[in-house]
């Protein structure tokens, strides 16, 4: 899963915090087209990642 953020920032401080508990992710190109987002995302296979940023403002695209 991609999980999308609208600045760059958000997109560093959530690897950081994903890191942080041990789940597997990387930062790669934001995979759509819509100027609202940055132009890189995180993404990761695990599930557990929506939850740990629960109060950051993202988007997920399965």
């Amino acid at each position: 899963m991609h999980i999308v953020f609208y600045s760059t920032s958000d997109v560093f401080k959530a690897e950081e915090i994903l890191n942080n508990e041990n789940i597997e992710c990387k930062v790669v190109p934001t995979p759509v087209q819509d100027k609202a987002y940055c132009g890189v995302c995180v993404e990761t296979s695990d599930e557990k990642a929506k939850d740990i940023m629960g109060d950051m403002d993202f988007e997920v695209l399965e």
